[in-house]
């Protein structure tokens, strides 16, 4: 039988100190732009649709990102040297949402300053982008209900396709708040569990 040194069991704890922080990070991220860009969706959607005389873009989204990265930066101040000590698959999975977030601003920027993407086929893209980070994270560790989540964001893609239009922003934004922000947090309430469990038991 192995017999754990103390050494051992301070490398134990600082790693599960960095995870412990790294993950809750990760899932209030999800849950905090989630929230955000679903509010945008659905004031975008009601400016639209009642005709409301103010320009989304001027005051609602502009706004409501450069709040939401303000946020990130100073909160983020404290995770960044554990996000970089965090295991491989969790670098690989933060570049891979990253580089979606860099699709999400390449497609936006071609259908707004360059009108070559209808404004209204934007939903059903961010839909398809979004399915394929919740597929490849959940392929990467191995988790079912990440990947069951990119396919019923596939799904919600095909519905935003087959029917664009201003009801689409909605539908977007429910599908957020269903697909994304919900899981999130209940996955956020059960790795706090999780930790809180591991932490006691390595106390004893």
């Amino acid at each position: 039988m192995q017999v754990s040194t103390p050494h051992s069991m301070a490398e134990v704890e600082r790693a599960l100190e960095r995870t412990e922080r790294v993950l809750p990070f990760r899932g209030l991220l999800f849950i905090f732009w989630g929230v955000l860009v679903s509010k945008c969706l659905f004031l975008q959607w009601a400016i639209f649709t009642y005709d409301v005389p103010i320009d989304g873009w001027l005051f609602v989204w502009t706004p409501s990102f450069l709040f939401g990265i303000l946020c990130m930066a100073v909160y983020a101040r404290s995770a960044l040297g554990d996000f970089a000590r965090a295991p491989l698959t969790n670098r690989l999975t933060r570049g891979l949402w990253l580089a979606c977030g860099g699709a999400f601003i390449v497609f936006t920027l071609e259908s707004v300053l360059l009108g070559g993407i209808s404004p209204f086929l934007l939903p059903g893209i961010f839909a398809v982008l979004i399915g394929v980070g919740f597929f490849i994270e959940g392929m990467a560790e191995g988790t079912r209900l990440f990947q069951g989540l990119g396919l019923a964001w596939w799904v919600g893609a095909f519905a935003l396709f087959l029917r664009p239009g201003v009801n689409a922003l909605a539908l977007l934004g429910a599908l957020i708040m269903l697909l994304q922000v919900l899981p999130a947090t209940l996955l956020y309430f059960r790795h706090r569990r999780t930790s809180r469990a591991l932490t006691q038991a390595l106390e004893i």
